[in-house]
């Protein structure tokens, strides 16, 4: 293993880093000739030999992964292994074997140069070989294998082949929670290196004398024939030389060092890099070999008990990333990845933990230039074998880590990351591995690395839960758990006996509609020293893109591919695999603004000495960014302005003169929204005027709206209660309390109003056994019993029994003169040892005309009562079908809180009609263009985000409160909403108004 670099004949080629600038590099990348055996002893053993027929095998890209062309069965497991867990062994009839071959053409004058083929990444594991004689073989599917392959191949055509095993020994290590596919998933190059080349080369670009100075240490390794060498290395600033410095060899090793006085430091908030120029001279002075890299100065270390980078404590903003695409699995472009940067940068995402494996070198590059800090992490995690131990008290006997026939793989896989990615100024931490427990394995790992490259940090846990405990590891240097709650983060903060700062590897697990309470993690965060942050569960979503019998599009989980668990072959588990905050064609879910918003490094205060501006930054001061407010008057805007950006250092505050006008409707509900937005270069890959940061503040309290008076009396059938003004008209069905009809001028607008206690599983509600535990409540909102139905002065009054002796609700309708309905919900549980519900409200039908929707409340994203923070309270609106997200396993979606009112509208021969529901305090507020049961849950692959279309009548749901959606965890009661976001079990009651549309 080496660092990651390209050798090209001429010094502006190395500049470029352009390999297609150069004639001694050769891509491999393309169709091969392909065939799939189903098990080791059905390969076609000799295929290798050029004179072997495979003019009637099929073809396989490269880089590509197998299963998504077609080639084997893929499976995803969230941990555990898809093959019989027998380490070191694999069960031969699951271990499907690809049989790759192609020829390439070597030119003549690459005679005399050493010919080296680098396999960029593929596994499990394989064989190569060329012309028929065998060069190698490698494991450790996220890394690269070079190949000296000189003295087989000839000028011409030559034949290369590979013998690809879809598992492995190596397969133990490789147990990570996500997709089990294979493939050759990086590209296959060839170079004609010099006869005397660089082997290696390694940079250490830190600081001295107080942060200021840049000190460069480079050591480069030359390998080939033996000869009279110089190395001449330049650090460019652009175009312009600041440092120089050769040294001279006959082959071995060069070490060159210099200083930069005054350097532009690197952080993630200001990615300042350099490019350094290695050249390879010979005696006379004359180019054999040249490359270049960009480099950043910067330093990380723990001191005070923090982590700093450069001198200054940082907080990390984390995400955890897995190499993930919804067409190709595990192969994803570098356009991609960019957009990963886009929206991360977008977000205040500040770092990336490679979960759980080193990743493509170009995601580093793309770190390095936009800034990112990175924990790059081995492939190592054996989570079979932790559970194993799991199951037998936590003997560590069974953990692959304390097992020494195992520690040669575990040093391997972490000393060859570092030996390839050392180089990256954003790597600021390196990780051991994951979900494996612990061990002298890892210890070792650890040791070497400390070793071998000082100037980063190093991460290891171990542990997939640290339950009721703090399990640090003394020979790593920070504590990163995973998923622990706030209580627990306190604890540990508090405590004196723990001395390493706490950096959550994982938490706030993202499955489907999540990320409950991310601004409580935060504000903890942010009040103590000790804790500096962590990294999201996780970035994208691992759904595949397919399509379903009438050509839409869904997003597949594993079930899809593996619908028969009797079937021969892998088989994996039922996962929704949409644990992101972004989908895996990277559109953002409504979690992102909130990530957005509770992570901004900008903030606004206001107390009773004013308005102030917060700094979160840690490097750089706010002369980047400007300031600006706007007042909204009923949630549009009435005025607006800029402020003065005031000169304020990372990690401080000032003062804010904020010149707020008055009121153009005295009666209005104002609002002051203050932004913090981007100038020009300020936030890389984003344009000037970017909002970093923004908050808003009541300037006048929300109205308070009584409901209709009622005015009008009552009409009775035999069949129906009916209130009738105007064109407008409410009828009652006696005997389901139900509304069958709310018209205006003969258009229906409303029918149903059932209480309603209930909502779709969300993955967490599932995940913490809410469909079990709180099932009383979907029973009591499907099965009522109108109690009685009476008309109390110009009132209807219908009173619903619920649970033999469980819950009684009474709701009031009335009717004003201009039409509007008053409707006021009184909800009474009588037992108190029900559970919390889910939510309190009415659930009513809308006709499919009503089509479009407005409302002032929060928005424009779906928002709930512990994922708020992100949505700006003002006027918003759309089609009622754009209302539900399409998360992978459809599910609660669209609600909306706050709401001051809604209106629903759609067009009848060209006039407007529709519906206003006016809170007489803000409502939860729920518009879907479907019936509300199209989300119900059910069995695993049964439901797809493709079933979710409009159709039929449309859901309206006014509610006085739904539950938060939790996500602390995915799997357990730690998953739920925290108590504040639940439903009080009391009584409650609540109020609106429905009338015209305006």
């Amino acid at each position: 293993m080496h660092t990651t670099f390209d050798g090209f004949e001429t010094r502006a080629g190395a500049l470029s880093r352009d390999v297609s600038k150069s004639r001694y590099h050769l891509s491999l990348d393309g169709d091969w000739k392909f065939h799939l055996s189903p098990s080791p002893e059905a390969r076609p053993v000799d295929f290798y030999k050029p004179g072997f027929d495979v003019s009637g095998w099929g073809t396989m890209k490269v880089p590509g992964i197998l299963q998504a062309e077609g080639h084997g069965r893929p499976v995803f497991v969230g941990s555990g292994y898809p093959f019989p867990r027998n380490q070191p062994w694999i069960a031969h009839d699951l271990n499907e074997v690809g049989s790759y071959r192609r020829e390439f053409t070597v030119p003549a004058n690459w005679s005399g140069r050493k010919l080296l083929l680098t396999v960029g990444a593929a596994g499990a594991a394989y064989y190569i070989w060329v012309n028929g004689q065998r060069v190698g073989y490698s494991e450790d599917s996220k890394l690269p294998a070079e190949f000296d392959v000189t003295r087989h191949v000839h000028a011409g055509t030559n034949t290369v082949a590979i013998e690809l095993y879809r598992f492995a020994d190596g397969s133990y290590l490789e147990d990570q929670d996500f997709w089990r596919v294979n493939g050759i998933e990086r590209s296959v190059t060839l170079y004609a290196a010099p006869a005397t080349h660089i082997r290696d080369l390694t940079v250490d670009a830190g600081l001295e004398n107080d942060y200021r100075d840049g000190k460069l240490d480079l050591k480069v390794d030359l390998a080939g024939q033996p000869a009279a060498m110089r190395v001449r290395a330049t650090v460019l600033d652009g175009q312009r030389e600041v440092l120089k410095r050769e040294g001279s060899a006959n082959g071995g090793t060069v070490s060159l060092a210099g200083t930069l006085a005054a350097v532009r430091s690197w952080s993630a908030e200001d990615p300042q890099l350099y490019t350094l120029l290695v050249e390879l001279l010979d005696a006379n002075g004359k180019l054999v070999e040249a490359t270049s890299r960009r480099i950043g100065f910067r330093t990380v270390e723990i001191a005070g008990g923090e982590v700093r980078v450069n001198g200054k404590r940082v907080m990390i903003r984390g995400v955890n990333r897995h190499e993930h695409d919804p067409h190709t699995f595990h192969v994803v472009s570098e356009a991609t990845m960019r957009r990963d940067v886009e929206l991360m940068k977008a977000a205040n995402v500040n770092a990336v933990r490679t979960s759980h494996y080193p990743n493509d070198p170009r995601f580093y590059d793309l770190a390095d230039e936009y800034g990112l800090y990175v924990m790059d992490e081995a492939n190592i995690e054996s989570h079979g074998y932790l559970s194993l131990s799991q199951e037998h008290g936590n003997d560590p006997k069974y953990l692959l880590a304390t097992d020494p026939t195992w520690q040669a793989a575990h040093l391997d896989r972490v000393e060859r990351m570092v030996q390839r990615d050392r180089n990256h100024p954003s790597i600021i931490f390196w990780s051991l591995g994951n979900e494996s427990g612990v061990g002298p394995n890892f210890e070792a790992a650890g040791k070497w690395v400390r070793a071998n490259d000082p100037t980063r940090l190093i991460n290891f846990l171990g542990w997939s839960m640290s339950n009721w405990r703090h399990p640090t590891n003394s020979y790593v240097d920070i504590f990163a758990p995973m998923y622990d709650d706030v209580p627990k983060m306190i604890d540990y903060a508090k405590d004196p006996a723990f001395t390493q700062p706490l950096i959550l590897c994982e938490y706030a697990h993202s499955m489907g509609n999540s990320l409950g309470d991310l601004q409580g993690y935060w504000d903890t965060m942010r009040a103590y020293p000790k804790l500096q942050g962590g990294f999201i569960w996780d970035w994208v979503d691992q759904t595949m893109e397919l399509k379903d019998k009438e050509g839409r599009s869904y997003w597949g989980q594993g079930l899809d591919y593996d619908p028969d668990p009797r079937a021969p072959g892998v088989h994996g588990d039922d996962s929704p695999v949409g644990d992101g905050v972004i989908q895996s064609d990277r559109t953002p879910d409504p979690e992102y603004y909130e990530l957005a918003k509770v992570q901004a490094p900008i903030a606004f205060t206001h107390d009773a000495s004013g308005y102030r501006v917060v700094n979160r930054h840690d490097h750089i001061d706010l002369s980047r960014f400007t300031l600006d407010w706007t007042v909204m008057e009923d949630g549009r805007e009435a005025s607006r302005g800029t402020l003065t950006t005031p000169n304020v250092p990372s990690g401080a505050s000032a003062p804010l003169t904020v010149p707020i006008p008055a009121a153009k409707n005295p009666s209005a509900e104002r609002i002051l929204v203050l932004r913090a937005r981007a100038r020009a270069g300020a936030v890389p890959t984003q344009p000037a005027g970017h909002v970093v940061g923004w908050e808003q503040f009541a300037l006048s309290a929300p109205a308070v709206v009584p409901v209709a008076a009622g005015t009008v009396a009552p009409a009775e059938t035999a069949s129906t209660l009916r209130l009738a003004a105007g064109d407008a008209v409410l009828e009652i069905d006696k005997a389901t309390g139900l509304v069958t009809r709310y018209e205006r001028g003969g258009t229906l607008l409303l029918t149903g109003g059932a209480p309603n206690f209930w909502r779709a599983p969300t993955d967490n509600d599932v995940g913490s056994g809410v469909p079990r535990s709180h099932a009383m409540w979907q029973y009591f909102s499907e099965h009522r019993r109108v109690e009685r139905i009476e008309r109390d002065g110009n009132a209807i009054v219908v009173h619903h029994d619920m649970g033999v002796g469980s819950v009684k609700t009474e709701t009031r309708w009335t009717m004003a003169a201009d039409g509007s309905v008053g409707v006021t919900v009184h909800f009474e549980p009588l037992r108190d040892t029900l559970p919390d519900p889910l939510r309190v409200g009415l659930a009513f039908e809308t006709p499919a005309m009503l089509d479009q929707v407005r409302w002032f409340g929060r928005g424009p994203q779906e928002t709930y009562a512990d994922r708020k923070t992100g949505g700006l309270i003002a006027q918003w609106q759309g089609t009622v079908a754009e209302q539900f997200h399409d998360y992978a396993r459809p599910q609660e979606s669209g609600n909306k809180t706050d709401v001051r009112w809604i209106e629903l509208t759609g067009a009848r021969t060209g006039a407007k009609a529709g519906l206003r529901v006016t809170g007489a305090q803000p409502l939860s507020v729920n518009a879907l263009a479907f019936p509300y049961a199209d989300l119900a849950m059910k069995p695993p692959s049964q439901a797809h985000s493709s079933d979710i279309r409009p159709h039929g009548n449309g859901t309206l749901l006014i509610d006085a409160a739904q539950a938060g959606v939790g996500g602390d965890t995915g799997w357990n009661l730690d998953g739920r909403a925290h108590m504040p976001y639940r439903i009080a079990l009391r009584p409650l009651t609540y109020a609106f108004t429905i009338g015209a549309a305006r």
